[in-house]
């Protein structure tokens, strides 16, 4: 592995049709922002072309801008948050790194320079730091041979630094070297751009700078840390071209000169060359966040959103500043030689050759020298550097070329983190809301910018938008906000409505949601209050409000009828009374049924037709329920991999359903039947994803996550479910991968057993008649022998399996549907309860004593009394036959018997390990 090898896709596959679309059921296409905390990439090589590389989330966006249109590839490599980018001088090969799981190298030109394929993850390199912290920096040789990586743990053992030779695929680092714990966190890495020196590099710390150096002979890192001069907060350190100094900024201000110690002048080849400080200078009163050394210049961005250029003296040759003042946080020039004036040719001496006539549509070539601006000097000479990129806090990228005059913003704005989202229900358009308050639409189709809004929210907590809809009709986007406001926009225009902003509460908004036909506006607060809006000609007027339960979910069932699940387990129906005459209230709850006995619903659907009601819980499993009724209809196993599923939505006119857990996002196929192989995720986030909607006009999902700035957009793709499905074989081989030891281990060969003892048990005996044994049991003994084979459930999941097992319409069940019903019903963790389970029920009902021992007396009394009740009788068979030596002691005495259930003769105390190892 010593040489790369060239990358040639198929050239049959079509551009739009990637080998991970083909492999994955979702497949990320585009993404509508970029996190602006993480530093981009300028790899533009032609002044025609601009080419960045931006991270969001765990996602790389390389950006490509041709002067007409924008492109976005947006490609995911990494388990965490992209929080560094770097790259060679040539543009072609990019490292990446997140928080603390992977190094990954990219190679832009995968397949050829014109290639229209993404870029290709080349080298990977896991964990780097181990359980020794996070990955705080990385950089690329301006060579592109070695990767240099800084992390660890500063506050305990000191950041440590390790350098790989990167093309030879070598698993460890060739050499580390730890740095001293006062110094602090590792901000940023450079290498030296200068030939003959690019084996130097230069670290910035929170406390201090050190420099080093990569011998190559002696495969070995070497580091040199100057003497402190009390600078603190160091942002940013880069040495200067063509010159051997290097210079610092810190977080006030300053810039701090470093030069090559003269006591060290004669250094080994391959060696750090020692620097000592030379000078500080007070720049700013501002921080300075970033500084550059290009084209002969050095040039420095700040929090007052000015841009200076400094000579490789650090004396000031020019500066402006933005229109809006923003903190300037990334820097980045082109990769292209400097721009240059040319002398025109001299005619040379003897030389009798007439000069060619010239057109008279010459066109007119502009000295570059003469139109550049001038620098604050005596000679005012031109101030000559090619192009760059500047990033700001806020999230704006601006495209500047000082000697042209000309600043171009690019890209797609990220300025707040989004907080709400929707997407039309008619149109390829989504609407996005950040924590300004900026409503944003985009066309799906051409993945651009429409139309803007800035609402004028109070720029606190309190004022932000958390949630967003679009009628069904797509004529009305209602946002809820923090602090009771209620925003209608109209979105074909992008402007308010004239009664905009609605109040009728002073509480936080949760949820809005408009009716099938577009007449009616439901908004839930954070007192739970249902709060009923109705469309009269061009404005929106309360008609009552219902007080409810703490709502999870909502979803309507039918133009007037809606219905909501809680936090108290409840489901609750409620109807719009529309007609004038009746003397009822606007909104009222007609019906509550209770769904859960110890489960929270987290989600529900109301699938095609109405009549039934998909809801999902916290233990992981999947309840239909009627439409009407609310009677339990099945108990499905749900994906049991990322916490529960959240926000279930249906792909239009298809047999799919969509949801997301706490980083998955899911494909799963109609109708549930607990299959494991009926669904598939990808990792969608990697915090936790907060929302999800589905476009049916372009069959992509939409979603972000905690302290997004973008909304990703996902292309659904549903051949990988049914390639899952065809191999995943009939009848019960898919269930049985969920069982220990599959279809042919002893567990099922154990529980298959005990399915045909069941049938020859003496209550099933009829004297001496013959038995015939049949692959059918009855369904008064299943809750019994799924008691039997670890499925310990309580009467109230009982009388649901009951219930459920009614509706099948027969008195018996196959082996297959017991086992499914096993599966589906039984506890996600998919055993018994633990010894710790029960040492936690008994000590949270308050049978035990001080001493941590169980009082059986105390324990019979409270099963009595408590939860579902057991007859003392019934505790105490079981009590006697658990721990005979609690009743021997009174039996021994030949006292009289006491009354059963009393508890007076269970005298003695059991140890509560005792007590737990015996119920397991």
């Amino acid at each position: 592995m010593s040489e790369l090898v060239e990358y040639n896709p198929v050239e049959e596959v079509q551009h739009d049709e990637h080998i991970h679309h083909r492999c994955h059921p979702l497949h990320l296409t585009w993404v509508s922002g970029f996190n602006p905390r993480v530093s981009l990439l300028n790899v533009s090589t032609s002044r025609d072309r601009k080419e960045l590389v931006l991270a969001s989330g765990n996602a790389l966006l390389f950006y490509c801008y041709d002067g007409e249109r924008e492109k976005i590839t947006p490609v995911i490599g990494h388990k965490n948050v992209v929080n560094m980018i770097g790259c060679d001088e040539s543009g072609r090969f990019v490292v990446s790194s997140d928080c603390s799981y992977c190094i990954n190298v990219w190679d832009r030109q995968a397949g050829g320079g014109e290639s229209h394929h993404h870029p290709i993850a080349i080298r990977t390199i896991f964990e780097p730091f181990k359980a020794n912290g996070d990955i705080g920096a990385v950089s690329l040789s301006c060579d592109g041979k070695y990767l240099l990586a800084g992390g660890g743990i500063p506050n305990e053992q000191g950041s440590q630094l390790k350098l790989w030779s990167w093309t030879v695929g070598n698993d460890f680092p060739d050499d580390s070297i730890t740095l001293p714990t006062r110094l602090g966190r590792i901000k940023a890495i450079h290498f030296c751009p200068d030939r003959g020196r690019r084996n130097q590099f230069v670290v910035t710390l929170d406390s201090g700078v050190v420099f080093g150096a990569w011998d190559c002979k002696e495969q070995k890192l070497s580091i040199q840390v100057p003497k402190r001069h009390g600078f603190q907060d160091y942002n940013d350190t880069v040495f200067v071209e063509r010159t051997d100094r290097a210079v610092s900024v810190t977080g006030a201000g300053m810039a701090v000169l470093w030069n090559n110690d003269r006591k060290f002048s004669d250094a080994q080849e391959g060696g750090v060359q020692r620097k000592e400080f030379l000078k500080y200078l007070h720049l700013k009163y501002a921080s300075i966040n970033v500084v550059r050394s290009c084209d002969e210049k050095i040039v420095t961005g700040d929090d007052d959103g000015e841009i200076r250029f400094y000579d490789n003296s650090m004396k000031i040759l020019y500066w402006f500043k933005q229109e809006d003042l923003e903190p300037i946080r990334t820097l980045s020039f082109e990769l292209v030689e400097t721009r240059r004036w040319k002398q025109p040719a001299e005619p040379i001496e003897g030389d009798e050759q007439t000069p060619k006539e010239e057109s008279t549509e010459k066109k007119v070539v502009l000295n570059i020298e003469d139109i550049a601006p001038k620098d604050v000097s005596f000679d005012a000479r031109p101030v000559i550097v090619r192009g760059f990129v500047s990033a700001t806090k806020s999230g704006k990228i601006y495209d500047i070329d000082i000697v042209y005059n000309k600043i171009q913003e690019l890209f797609l704005q990220s300025p707040s983190i989004i907080t709400a989202f929707d997407v039309h229900s008619a149109r390829s358009e989504l609407c996005t809301c950040d924590g300004n308050g900026r409503f944003v639409v985009y066309d799906l189709k051409t993945k651009s910018m429409r139309l803007a809004l800035d609402v004028p929210i109070q720029r606190t907590r309190r004022g932000r938008i958390t949630t967003l809809a679009y009628s069904p009709c797509g004529t009305f986007l209602a946002g809820g906000a923090e602090n009771g406001f209620l925003w209608m926009v109209e979105p074909n225009l992008m402007i308010l409505a004239g009664s905009s902003p609605l109040q009728f509460t002073s509480e936080k908004i949760r949820l809005v949601l408009f009716s099938l036909d577009s007449k009616h506006l439901v908004c839930v607060d954070e007192s739970n209050t249902i709060t009923l809006l109705h469309r009269e000609k061009d404005d929106w007027q309360v008609m009552g409000n219902c007080a409810t339960h703490r709502l999870v979910d909502l979803a309507f069932l039918s133009a007037t009828d809606f219905v909501s699940i809680g936090e108290d387990r409840y489901m609750v129906q409620y109807t719009i009374h529309t007609d004038e005459m009746l003397q009822l209230e606007a909104v009222s709850i007609v019906k509550r049924r209770r769904i859960e006995q110890s489960a929270f619903p987290t989600a529900l659907l109301v699938l095609p037709g109405g009549s039934q009601i998909l809801v999902a819980n916290d233990q992981l499993k999947f309840k239909m329920f009627h439409g009407r009724s609310f009677e339990i209809l099945h108990t499905f196993l749900a994906p049991f991999h990322d916490g529960p599923a959240r926000c279930l939505r249906q792909l239009p006119g298809e047999d799919y359903f969509l949801f997301i857990t706490n980083n998955n996002i899911y494909v799963h196929h109609l109708p549930i039947d607990g299959n494991p192989f009926k669904y598939l995720a990808v990792r969608g986030h990697p915090k936790r994803l907060k929302a999800l909607q589905v476009a049916w006009t372009v069959r992509c999902a939409f979603t972000f996550g905690e302290g997004d700035h973008a909304v990703s957009m996902w292309k659904i793709n549903t051949s990988p479910l049914y390639d899952n499905l065809k191999h995943a074989g009939t009848g019960l081989d898919p269930f049985c991968t969920l069982l220990p030891g599959g279809k042919r281990g002893c567990y099922v060969r154990e529980i298959l057993s005990l399915f045909f003892y069941n049938q020859i048990s003496p209550k099933n005996s009829d004297g001496d008649a013959e038995l015939t044994l049949r692959d059918a049991m009855n369904v008064q003994d299943v809750p019994n022998y799924l008691r039997s084979i670890g499925f310990h459930m309580s009467e109230y999941e009982e009388q649901n399996l009951c219930k459920e097992m009614e509706l099948t319409g027969t008195y018996f069940l196959t082996f297959e549907e017991v086992l499914k019903l096993f599966l589906n019903h039984r506890t996600a963790a998919g055993g018994p309860p633990t010894s710790e389970d029960v040492r936690t029920a008994v000590t949270y009902v308050g049978a035990t004593t001080s001493s941590g021992k169980v009082d059986l007396v105390r324990l019979i009394t409270l099963l009595a009394s408590m939860g579902e009740p057991m007859e003392p009788k019934t505790t105490e068979a079981y009590c006697r036959i658990l721990f005979p030596a609690a009743f021997e002691a009174n039996e021994q005495d030949g006292s009289p018997a006491p009354e059963c259930g009393t508890g007076e003769d269970c005298t003695n105390y059991i140890a509560i390990d005792e007590f737990a190892d015996r119920l397991c």
